[in-house]
């Protein structure tokens, strides 16, 4: 019996009371078989610092370039000159220098050829100047490259010896992309 009656005082006592909620932003009592919605918000802020690194890779074909001579000159006693019976060339016209950005920015790329003068020897570059994209994580493979093919032409003159003497400098200028 004892049961019985502190089970119906248990009852009475949760009917007469109500329940509170609480929520950030909001308060409220809610009575029996009653409900209260809050909304839920979800919020961002700040972010993880990340610093701009530059790494570019520079990969120089091999800039030698050998101009060759061969046959033969035969001396006219008569007028004095050489008949020429020669056929010149080099030994390779073009090298490449290739550039790859592995950055976590675009860069620029500006490629400039100062020649030596006076030696009969000339050179131009095909990509002087270009952008590559930022490099993509986990993407090491596929970084943005690009190759700037330099031609040589001309013919030497005596100042251009077997040995082999500068004839221009190519100068790789590396920023961030404007």
């Amino acid at each position: 019996m004892k049961k019985m009656i502190t089970a119906f005082l248990a009852l009475s006592l949760m009917a007469g009371m109500g329940t509170a909620a609480l929520a950030a932003g909001g308060s409220g009592t809610v009575g029996e078989n009653g409900s209260q919605p809050i909304d839920v918000t979800a919020k961002y802020t700040g972010g993880t610092a990340t610093d701009t690194v530059y790494s570019v890779d520079i990969v120089w074909d091999d800039m030698t370039f050998t101009y060759h001579e061969s046959g033969t000159r035969t001396w006219n006693p008569s007028d004095h000159t050489y008949t020429d019976n020669t056929s010149a060339g080099w030994d390779k016209t073009t090298a490449g220098v290739t550039v790859t950005n592995h950055s976590n920015a675009e860069v620029a790329v500006a490629l400039e050829y100062i020649p030596v003068t006076g030696n009969g020897i000339s050179g131009a570059l095909d990509e002087p100047a270009y952008t590559l994209n930022a490099g993509t994580e986990n993407g090491y493979a596929s970084a943005d490259s690009k190759k700037s093919t330099f031609t040589i032409s001309g013919t030497p003159n005596a100042s251009v010896s077997a040995e082999g003497v500068t004839v221009g400098t190519i100068t790789v200028t590396v920023s961030a992309a404007q």
